[in-house]
């Protein structure tokens, strides 16, 4: 089967993450995989694709709204499909999702899924709203399936009428279950040696960690302003802040006219993130909104207490007093944070719910099984019954 992935972006983030796996686990499959993406992307996650994987890169493909990269970018995807007929094409985010389907659909392409990774009409003002909202329904009935990363994807597509009952499948984001589950926390001597102490030392610090993006939507400026008062309650807090992104200068502006230099590590995007994890005593996010965040995921994988706000979807993992704590507002969260760092029963309590999750839904290779079935029922309802794996699958015949 030949099968294009279309992303807006292949940086590091969480639905760029399950693009990789998807495209390297169809690619082990024996499937003919091609990938297309922006002009924003990183070296180090494109080369983490299968040897097999064909990258295309979509130049005029940008996230911002722009109607004439757009317009080149749908000219551009429509030519290459039509070069490379695909079976399936399965976009991911709102941008590729857009200007991805259009240039299936114009190109004939027989199978269109796209991944619901976030909704852009969720949490913006009331003009983006009904222009996200009616672009999405313009595309709904050219879309064969969706898959959403969560139940509350879902319930939300439904609930604004994209898409019926039937063409959603919530399909879990594949990661390293084992990777998470079984890392091993930083020794003092680690931590000493990758970033400068907190001011109470590594030893005594009470460590937060927030995996994020640095991005205006995962609020960590206004969360600094809540940990502040957190300090003042707990000065052994210190703040973990990892990633990267262009709001960081804005961040460590905010540290210091807050006087957290003491408190607060930005330790930058890390490939053994899982280790610090491990090492946290409590983690978070303060997103304004997502998907279901897979580091939500990523942190129960490494057993702690999660406060976070409360994003569609994440109640399977963030229950209330039993694993942690989802909260309103940004500003909500610090008595809950307060209360795990202050009292230890609760903080352990919260740790053991967390182990009792069943979290292997969320494994790779769950993912890739769950879409093979998938795209495989697509094809006999559209291009008819399968006799046999040469007679469904065109491309691995070929191979």
């Amino acid at each position: 089967m030949k099968i294009v992935h279309i992303i807006t972006r292949f940086i590091r983030g969480g639905a760029d993450e399950n693009t990789l796996y998807s495209c390297n686990g169809q690619a082990e499959q024996g499937h003919e995989v091609y990938l297309m993406y922006g002009r924003e992307n990183h070296a180090d996650i494109l080369g983490r694709l299968h040897p097999d994987v064909r990258p295309i890169c979509i130049d005029a493909l940008v996230r911002e709204v722009s109607p004439v990269k757009d317009l080149q970018a749908l000219l551009d995807m429509g030519l290459r499909l039509r070069k490379i007929r695909p079976d399936i094409v399965h976009t991911h985010t709102s941008k590729a999702g857009f200007v991805g389907r259009l240039a299936a659909m114009f190109s004939q392409s027989p199978i269109i899924v796209h991944g619901v990774h976030i909704l852009p009409f969720l949490n913006v003002g009331p003009m983006e709203r009904r222009i996200y909202l009616a672009c999405e329904k313009m595309l709904s009935p050219v879309t064969d399936a969706f898959v959403d990363v969560s139940a509350g994807m879902k319930t939300e597509c439904l609930v604004n009428r994209i898409g019926d009952e039937d063409r959603h499948h919530v399909i879990p984001s594949g990661m390293d279950v084992a990777a998470f589950q079984q890392a091993e926390p930083l020794s003092e001597a680690e931590l000493a040696a990758m970033a400068e102490a907190p001011a109470m030392g590594w030893a005594d610090a009470q460590l937060m960690l927030m995996v994020a993006a640095f991005e205006e939507r995962k609020r960590h400026v206004e969360f600094l302003d809540i940990f502040a008062r957190i300090v003042a309650a707990n000065p052994r807090a210190c703040l973990l802040l990892a990633g990267a992104g262009p709001l960081e200068p804005a961040i460590r502006a905010r540290i210091d006219a807050l006087g957290l230099a003491g408190h607060v590590r930005v330790i930058g995007f890390r490939k053994d993130i899982a280790r610090w994890i491990k090492t946290a005593q409590l983690c978070i996010l303060a997103s304004e909104r997502e998907g279901l965040p897979r580091v939500i995921v990523q942190y129960a994988l490494g057993g702690k207490p999660i406060i976070a706000t409360d994003l569609p979807g994440i109640d399977f993992i963030v229950q209330n007093d039993v694993t942690g704590f989802r909260v309103d507002t940004v500003e909500a969260m610090e008595r809950p944070i307060n209360l795990v760092l202050s009292h230890e029963p609760t903080s352990e309590r919260l740790e053991e719910g967390v182990r009792g999750i069943d979290l292997s839904p969320w494994s790779v290779s769950s993912m890739n099984e769950r879409l093979e079935a998938l795209y495989a029922d697509l094809w006999d309802r559209k291009i008819g019954p399968r006799h046999n794996d040469a007679q469904a699958f065109p491309a691995v015949r070929q191979a």
